[in-house]
C-alpha cells in the first residue's frame, strides 16, 4: 500500500548530514553506471510551467518522478517490481537536496580552509545552502545581501537559530562576496548578480538559483577564468545553464565535468589562486536519493 509523507514529516525525519551522505552514494552509483538521470522537461499548461525530473537507481531497485509547478511540489517513489511506494510533498525535500548537493560539491571543490561565505539572495532556497556548508565544515562567517534589506534581516534572524556561524548583512552584493572563500548565489535573476572583478583569488562559487536558460547569476568572465567547472547533469546544462550558453563565455563544453566524476575521484589538487564553479541545476537523481532516504527513515525498510 503506497504511503504519503507531508512537509512536516520530511522536516522531522531528515537532517543535512544524512542528506549529503545519501546524495554522495547516489552520485557514486551514477559514476559506476548504476543510476540513470533524465534531464528536466518543462511544459506550459494552464498558464503555468509544469516541470518533471526522473531517475532510476539499479542498486536500490527504485525509480522516482518529481512533478512541480505553480508552487506545488510532489515526488512519486516506485520500486522496480512493487509499483508505487510513496507520494511525498517535496518543497522542503527540494530545498534540502539542492543544499545538500551544493554542500557535497563544495566539500570537493572549495579550499579546505574555507570559512567565509558570501550569500547573494535570502529567499526560500538560501536556508538549506547555509545548513549544508556548515554541515561540511566550510562556514564560520556569512555575509548576506538581498535586494531588500528587510529580507536580509529576516533571513539572518531565522538562521541565527539554525547555524553557529556569525551572520552579517552586507550593504551590497560586491561587499558580500569581496572577502568570501565561498560564494553562493541563490536568486532567480536574469542578469548577473556577481561580477568577476569582485572575487578574490582562490574562491569557490556555488551558483544554484538560475536553473533555466532565461536566468543568469554569474558574469560569464567567472566561467571563463575558472580552472574547474562542474555541474550535476551535463545534458541538462546544455539547455538550462545560461552562463555556459552566453556568447561572451565562449564556453568549451569539454571543460565541464559532471559531479559524479568528482565524487568518484575525490578532491583533486588545486592552486591557491584557482577559481572553481559548481553550477547547480537540480537533477532527478537527487530527488530520487532524498525520496528514498525519507521513505527508509519513516518506514524502517532499510
Amino acid at each position: 500500500m503506497p504511503v504519503f509523507f507531508n512537509e512536516e514529516q520530511a522536516r522531522a525525519a531528515l537532517e543535512m548530514d544524512g542528506v549529503i551522505g545519501a546524495l554522495r552514494e547516489a552520485f557514486l552509483a551514477q559514476a559506476n553506471g548504476r543510476v540513470s538521470n533524465v534531464p528536466r522537461s518543462r511544459a506550459k499548461l494552464l498558464g503555468k510551467s509544469l516541470n518533471i525530473t526522473a531517475a532510476s537507481d539499479a542498486d536500490q531497485d527504485r525509480y522516482g518522478v518529481k512533478i512541480y509547478g505553480g508552487g506545488v511540489y510532489h515526488i512519486l517513489l516506485y520500486a522496480r517490481d512493487g509499483g508505487l511506494l510513496a507520494t511525498m510533498e517535496a518543497d522542503w525535500l527540494g530545498q534540502l537536496r539542492t543544499g545538500g548537493t551544493n554542500g557535497l560539491a563544495a566539500s570537493l571543490m572549495a579550499r579546505p580552509q574555507s570559512t567565509k561565505v558570501g550569500l547573494i539572495g535570502a529567499g526560500r532556497q538560501a536556508v538549506a545552502q547555509l545548513l549544508a556548508l556548515e554541515s561540511v565544515g566550510l562556514m564560520r562567517e556569512v555575509h548576506v545581501f538581498a535586494r531588500r534589506r528587510e529580507q536580509a534581516e529576516a533571513f539572518c534572524m531565522q538562521m541565527e537559530g539554525l547555524v553557529k556561524a556569525k551572520l552579517h548583512i552586507a550593504a551590497s552584493a560586491e561587499a558580500a562576496v569581496a572577502q568570501a572563500d565561498i560564494v553562493v548565489t541563490a536568486t532567480s535573476s536574469a542578469t548577473p548578480v556577481v561580477q568577476r572583478a569582485w572575487l578574490k583569488p582562490g574562491v569557490h562559487v556555488n551558483a544554484m538559483g538560475a536553473n533555466a536558460a532565461a536566468r543568469m547569476e554569474l558574469d560569464p568572465a567567472i566561467i571563463a577564468d575558472a580552472s574547474l567547472v562542474v555541474t550535476d547533469d551535463v545534458d541538462q546544462a546544455r539547455h538550462e545553464a545560461a552562463e555556459f550558453l552566453h556568447p561572451d563565455a565562449a564556453f568549451d563544453w569539454a571543460r565541464l565535468q559532471p559531479l559524479h566524476a568528482l565524487v568518484r575521484a575525490g578532491r583533486g589538487a588545486r592552486a591557491e589562486t584557482d577559481i572553481s564553479v559548481f553550477k547547480s541545476l537540480g537533477a532527478g537523481l537527487e530527488d530520487l536519493a532524498i525520496a528514498s532516504l525519507l521513505y527508509d527513515r519513516c518506514t524502517g525498510v532499510r
